[in-house]
């Protein structure tokens, strides 16, 4: 009795076998079969890893909701070299529209001097005792009834013998052997402010506020033969660094051949706040730019601006979040499921097909 039901429940399950077999005497092996058989598991295996690698990386979804984050500071990181600009030729501001004024940063930002192959400075050369180092196109006429000093033992010197005579001297600072150790300033570090729309800039002069007003104090003498200010920009950020989120201005480089130039970079902010699964979100901004420069050098004693490197910013009012969103597993298995199954019904159809047209060609030729 007990092996007449376990016959009767094994006919049972076999009625619902979708899946007929062939005897194997009844199989036919073809060259195009086999062929069609190796392509089929290359191509699963090679779906299966683009698969996987899609499935190992998190998906990341996008939200843009009102940004409530007006009343913090924001740190903006700055890494600028001017390869013939000294640092005690120029001030780091900020300037904001609620007329908040940083003048001169120091602290958290960095100036620092350069020398004509762009390494850190080693200072200026100074004079030994009984010395006196050449005033160049400054030095007195002897004819004079009061001689101005004839030794410029430092760069400073050298710079006020030019200024007594009247002299630009912009242009001997990369030659002159009391200050071409000293030919280029990096400016690097961060600076905070508001969430308001402003401007970080590296400009000619040294800057104070008077009447409420930002002004740049320098001699337009100084200038009358141009100022420098070729640029390379290194590194900004406005929040967080972000791995995926660009900087589009850095790697900037901008050449000056003659005149005083302005730069104008004029950036959209995007604030961004990235969450992802248990991580501490990360605060950062996407930014577009465009950009505007113009030789304020008019003529030969006459500025129509500012020479400098200005960094014009503007806030959106919206925030984008970005969720970090593990994708499934279910999802992958369904996926590789539906890739091993179309190759192989694509495959058993194209096979089919040749297999036919083999027997159709065949069965002409002997006719």
């Amino acid at each position: 009795m007990h092996g007449a039901n376990g016959a009767s429940s094994s006919s049972t399950f076999k009625q619902f076998d979708l899946y007929g077999k062939v005897h194997d005497d009844y199989r036919i092996k073809t060259q195009s079969g086999g062929i069609i058989s190796l392509a089929s598991m290359v191509i699963m295996a090679l779906l299966f890893l683009s698969e996987l690698c899609s499935y190992l990386q998190a998906e990341i979804q996008d939200h843009i909701v009102v940004d409530t984050t007006l009343n913090q500071k924001l740190p903006i990181g700055l890494n600028i070299t001017f390869p013939h600009i000294r640092c005690d030729e120029v001030s780091v501001d900020t300037v904001d529209s609620t007329g908040e004024n940083q003048v001169d940063i120091a602290g958290t930002l960095t100036k620092l001097n350069l020398d004509i192959n762009g390494a850190p400075s080693k200072g200026d050369p100074v004079a030994k005792q009984g010395e006196c180092f050449s005033c160049l196109e400054a030095t007195p006429d002897p004819s004079d009834k009061e001689p101005a000093k004839s030794c410029c033992n430092s760069c400073q010197e050298l710079k006020e013998a030019y200024q007594d005579m009247g002299i630009p001297y912009f242009h001997i600072l990369d030659t002159a052997m009391q200050c071409r150790n000293s030919v280029g300033c990096q400016v690097h570090g961060d600076v905070r402010v508001s969430k308001v729309g402003g401007n970080v800039h590296v400009a000619l002069g040294k800057s104070t506020v008077r009447d409420g007003k930002h002004v740049h104090e320098f001699n337009l003498k100084d200038v009358s033969d141009g100022f420098n200010t070729s640029h390379i920009i290194h590194r900004l950020e406005f929040g967080e660094r972000v791995p995926g989120v660009e900087s589009p201005l850095e790697g900037t480089a901008k050449i000056v051949l003659k005149g005083a130039y302005m730069f104008h970079y004029y950036i959209k902010l995007v604030p961004t706040l990235f969450e992802g699964d248990g991580d501490k979100p990360q605060y950062t901004h996407q930014y577009s730019v465009t950009g505007q420069e113009k030789d304020v050098l008019v003529r030969q004693g006459e500025l129509a601006g500012l020479p400098g490197v200005f960094l014009v910013y503007e806030f959106t009012p919206f925030m984008v979040q970005k969720t970090v969103k593990d994708v499934p597993f279910t999802h992958f298995l369904i996926s590789v499921c539906a890739i091993i199954g179309g190759v192989f019904t694509v495959a058993g159809l194209l096979d089919a097909v040749l297999y036919r047209a083999a027997k159709l060609r065949k069965g002409k030729a002997h006719i």
